[in-house]
């Protein structure tokens, strides 16, 4: 229990700072909802005339292919968004804003102030009806400040690794691997420091080094030698306890700091991979393996709702 009871005053921690509001940024627009078309689109009255926004960083479950769970998440949007103030952090283009098919991309809140807990993004992935979903970052771009589709991933994804701990949502209903306890949460797959996030949602501590693996598509197709397959037991790693994050980087961020581990509390760990990019920018998949070489998670991005 003291490991669970650590987890959420972390949790606590993380949404006491997170009231810090985002600062040299364009101001926000005001708008009014209407209603949600599903879990990421909604319609708002912007400037007297009705316009459908796109949420930007998140993908949720959709109507077109009946992905489980879309009914709950349009319903869960409409409840954060209808009939209330909102208000847009849009991307501004010489002709204008943003749009994806006539529909602006934005990130949208609850209140002026730009918070994780006024973000409608964080609030949906909190509840498991939406999961990161960064399109086709560049390191380049973000570097020189443009960074508008991963402005507010550094709230979304502990929002994940919460649901995806908790079997909140998808996470309890839709996914394949609901049963298992040692699972990927997340993949951050842009910037100079790429980051796997694995958790143990189980009731017993887990020893990675006893043969764990994780391989990214490359090393799936790989063979046993392939840089991109990661077998723990070749680390000194410690034992992931109950609601405990290992985060795995990779990239210049590991550069010179390859099997270092860093134990930042009873709870969290970080190890340093290799220096150099493993996961593709524009889609990748991720493959956690026990010791008996049974697959227990396989994280994919893009998703492929729509």
């Amino acid at each position: 229990m003291r490991a669970r009871n650590l987890w959420f005053v972390a949790l606590l921690v993380a949404l006491v700072i997170s009231v810090i509001v985002i600062a040299g940024q364009a101001d926000l627009k005001e708008v009014r909802g209407k209603n949600a078309h599903d879990g990421d689109t909604i319609s708002v009255d912007f400037d007297g005339e009705e316009q459908d926004v796109r949420y930007v960083s998140i993908n949720t479950p959709g109507f077109k292919n009946s992905d489980c769970l879309a009914e709950q998440a349009q319903q869960g949007n409409e409840e954060l968004t209808k009939r209330v103030d909102l208000w847009l952090d849009l991307n501004p283009t010489k002709d204008g804003w943003e749009k994806d098919r006539n529909r602006l991309l934005g990130h949208v809140f609850l209140s002026p102030d730009r918070t994780q807990t006024s973000s409608v993004a964080v609030q949906l992935v909190a509840a498991g009806y939406a999961r990161l979903d960064v399109r086709n970052p560049i390191d380049d771009d973000i570097m020189n400040g443009k960074d508008f589709d991963v402005r507010y991933a550094h709230w979304i994804i502990p929002a994940q690794i919460g649901a995806a701990r908790a079997r909140e949502g998808w996470w309890g209903e839709c996914d394949d691997y609901v049963d298992s306890d040692v699972i990927i949460t997340a993949i951050k797959q842009w910037s100079h420091d790429e980051i796997v996030y694995i958790v143990n949602r189980g009731d017993e501590s887990i020893d990675l080094a006893a043969g764990w693996k994780l391989w990214d598509e490359a090393g799936k197709e790989g063979d046993e030698r392939s840089t991109h397959r990661l077998d723990f037991s070749d680390y000194l790693i410690d034992e992931l306890l109950p609601g405990g994050l290992l985060r795995v980087h990779s990239g210049p961020a590991a550069k010179d700091r390859g099997g270092q581990l860093i134990v930042c509390n009873e709870l969290e760990m970080d190890f340093y991979w290799r220096g150099y990019r493993i996961w593709n920018q524009n889609g990748d998949e991720g493959y956690l393996y026990d010791p008996d070489r049974n697959l227990v998670y396989h994280y994919s991005y893009p998703l492929r709702w729509e």
